[in-house]
């Protein structure tokens, strides 16, 4: 009977040891299931989609506060279709995304970069809108550009040095879409953070 039990628990414990055996075999890359390190890996600058997460925003620049006002940006439908920028001031525009580009990419706007143009961070990207209608409301004589309606819209969203969400809007009046060699005729660049 003696015999039996020593031979039965040899095989529990040549059974667990191949168990052991097993589990120290891992594919590259896995983790443990108990996560004992920090993640460390972040992005350099915190970025997103305009109009994805946050959606209104508050002017802080001059420009942004006597021209529009606060903003209030949404995706018309899903995304890929129109967004719409809805200004305080009674200027609305629909505007449908054709290009993401660094924006430290050439605007064509004298040489400038786009994050020159916007005065945003060089090391996010830049959403590129071609402005299917800029709308008024009665009474009001001028838009983004001013007299002119307005073409192309340069858009940023990044956290800023001081951690807040900020917002760049560039208006371009001119037919040729930035970024471009010719000039595509900047006509203002508008600042907002979150509400």
């Amino acid at each position: 009977m003696r015999g039996v039990f020593v031979a039965a628990m040899a095989a529990v414990l040549a059974l667990s040891a191949c168990q052991r055996e097993r589990n120290n075999e891992k594919l590259p890359g896995e983790r443990p299931s108990t996560v004992v390190e920090a993640e460390t890996r972040v992005d350099a600058v915190p970025q997103e989609e305009p109009a994805v997460a946050r959606s209104q925003w508050r002017a802080t620049s001059e420009q942004a506060r006597t021209v529009t006002g606060n903003l209030r940006v949404s995706l018309e439908g899903r995304r890929g279709g129109p967004v719409v920028f809805a200004f305080a001031n009674g200027i609305t525009v629909r505007a449908q995304p054709y290009n993401v580009v660094p924006a430290d990419q050439r605007a064509g706007s004298n040489g400038q970069s786009l994050a020159a143009v916007l005065g945003g961070d060089p090391r996010v990207d830049a959403h590129l809108y071609r402005v299917l209608n800029e709308n008024l409301i009665p009474g009001r004589t001028g838009g983004m550009c001013g007299e002119r309606p307005a073409r192309h819209l340069a858009v940023s969203e990044f956290v800023d040095s001081s951690g807040r969400w900020v917002f760049k809007v560039a208006a371009f009046a001119g037919e040729a879409q930035p970024p471009t060699s010719a000039d595509p005729e900047l006509c203002a660049a508008f600042a907002y953070t979150a509400q």
